[in-house]
């Protein structure tokens, strides 16, 4: 059967009224195309549900049981589309985000404050993972969307939206003899002891292709799997670290300092991961809309000094 909403608000319209004058007012239709929508509906249901006269419609017994089922399916219909509309506009419902460590500390802070002042029903969890990990969170859709640095291959089924670019620096304590110097080149880390991210985070190449390139060979490389052990490290006076900005120790820190690297300044690109054959739920959305609001507002013209 061919049987339309526009079917049924016009029976239910013509059994309310009494009239295909009025009936055809209330549903937004000309009085001809009314009466067509009415003919037509009982052609296919092949049942007379209007008694018609000069002067009055009636439904018949068959019409009114119709025309009663049909406002149960229009009232079910109605409030499901202003449900479905509520969600949406309101913004509710429960997102999992993945990310890196230095996104997880310094990132999603300011996202989740953001978020829960614009939009108070919006419930994230955030896993706190290394970069394989983040990945394959979305790829298993335990993650609705990953915040992690641009993988090396982006595959088909996937999608990476590149929101910042963050410039890499030397953190070292206050005494050590490259804290005197207001730019460090990648040379200068000859014989260094390097505290790092493991291989499985998503800096790691990005550090160690300059450092070849430049002939820099530390003395000793230890990788660790979060960015919380690398600074305790170096607060301990235990080596020296390589790392983006919004990896760097506070403002300010007592004991720690940073100093951009430089021939060359390298930067790495950061963003969202998120699958292609998956689109955001209106909760994720949300707090994608304000991920990239937090991200514009550090890109900050000095950071590519």
């Amino acid at each position: 059967m061919n049987i339309t909403l526009r079917h049924l608000r016009a029976a239910v319209g013509v059994a309310r009224h009494g009239s295909f004058r009025r009936a055809a007012e209330s549903v937004h239709l000309s009085q001809p195309a009314l009466s067509l929508a009415i003919s037509e509906l009982e052609k296919e249901l092949g049942v007379v549900l209007f008694d018609r006269s000069s002067r009055s419609v009636a439904a018949t017994e068959i019409g009114a049981s119709f025309v009663e089922g049909a406002t149960r399916v229009l009232r079910d219909f109605d409030q499901l589309i202003g449900e479905v509309g509520d969600i949406a506009q309101s913004r509710r419902g429960k997102v999992v985000v993945s990310c890196v460590s230095s996104i997880a500390g310094r990132i999603m802070p300011l996202a989740l404050r953001s978020c829960a002042e614009r939009y108070p029903h919006v419930d994230v969890t955030v896993r706190d993972e290394v970069a394989m990990q983040v990945l394959q969170a979305v790829r298993s859709r335990e993650a609705d969307f990953a915040l992690t640095v641009s993988p090396a291959v982006v595959p088909d089924d996937m999608v990476f939206e590149a929101m910042h670019e963050d410039r890499f620096h030397l953190v070292c304590p206050l005494a050590h003899r490259l804290a005197a110097m207001a730019e460090v080149p990648w040379r200068a880390l000859d014989g260094e002891r390097l505290v790092t991210l493991s291989t499985n985070s998503g800096t790691h190449q990005i550090v160690y292709d300059p450092l070849s390139r430049a002939g820099a060979r530390p003395a000793h490389s230890t990788p660790v799997s979060h960015l919380s052990t690398v600074h305790g490290m170096l607060e301990s006076g235990f080596g020296v670290a390589v790392l983006p900005v919004i990896a760097l120790p506070v403002p300010g820190h007592p004991t720690l300092v940073s100093r951009p690297l430089v021939e060359p300044a390298m930067f790495r690109t950061i963003g969202a991961y998120s699958r292609r054959d998956r689109s955001l739920s209106p909760a994720a959305g949300a707090l994608m809309e304000v991920v990239r609001e937090v991200f514009a507002r550090l890109s900050a013209p000095n950071d590519r000094r």
